[in-house]
């Protein structure tokens, strides 16, 4: 089965410009990097099951299993990016490379969390399917000015479908369906026309694995 998931996933997210560079620093520095709720996109269908989902407090679709704090080993297959709104075209290998981005920073974080990655199914091992149902590009140029700022004017982000499914029999675990914008300027690279989509999915990164070892660490007690 998880072959059959794999293969699946591998088919696989100007009136402002004369301000002086000054200006451009001073925003960067005074403006606070304020946290964006999620929303719940429209569903695409990626997801296994959709019928146990609720929402959360900050507005994103969840599920969670009890019986995921009993699983120990986790494979993070490939991540797909499906659609895109024409304001944000990616080519193809932006496109590869925000699936890269999101898949390499879930296993970064779940790693930073002590969970254990690994590639190959079986009894305990859950499998992290993820799919980037929409990206936005940054605008940085709009956000040079406080006012968009504060109000994420102008902002990139991303759409996302997720579930933690059994190894071996597919039984759905955990699940997510959820959406945010970016906040390209507390990243290093902010003039970059994919910075709030890899803040984002940083963002959904912690977070995922923030619950993992929450979850663990309940189980332990």
């Amino acid at each position: 089965m998880y072959g059959d998931m794999t293969r699946r996933l591998i088919m696989v997210p100007i009136h402002r410009w004369a301000r002086p560079l000054a200006s451009a620093a001073f925003v960067v520095a005074v403006v606070p990097l304020v946290g964006c709720a999620s929303t719940a996109p429209a569903m695409t269908g990626f997801l296994s099951d959709y019928s146990n989902l609720k929402q959360d407090s900050d507005g994103a679709l969840r599920y969670v299993n009890p019986v995921l704090r009993e699983y120990d080993k986790f494979i993070v297959a490939p991540v797909q990016l499906r659609t895109q709104r024409a304001s944000s075209v990616l080519d193809a290998d932006e496109r590869a490379e925000v699936a890269r981005y999101m898949r390499d920073s879930l296993r970064a974080a779940l790693k930073r969390s002590g969970v254990q990655l690994t590639e190959n199914a079986g009894a305990g091992v859950g499998l992290v399917r993820i799919a980037l149902t929409d990206v936005q590009t940054s605008k940085w140029y709009v956000n040079m000015d406080a006012g968009p700022r504060l109000t994420r004017a102008g902002s990139g982000g991303a759409s996302m479908e997720g579930e933690v499914v059994d190894s071996v029999t597919g039984r759905q675990l955990g699940a997510v369906v959820q959406s945010a914008k970016g906040n390209q300027f507390g990243r290093l690279n902010p003039f970059n026309k994919l910075a709030d989509i890899e803040d984002v999915l940083d963002r959904w990164s912690e977070i995922a694995a923030r619950r993992v070892k929450e979850l663990r660490e309940r189980a332990r007690h």
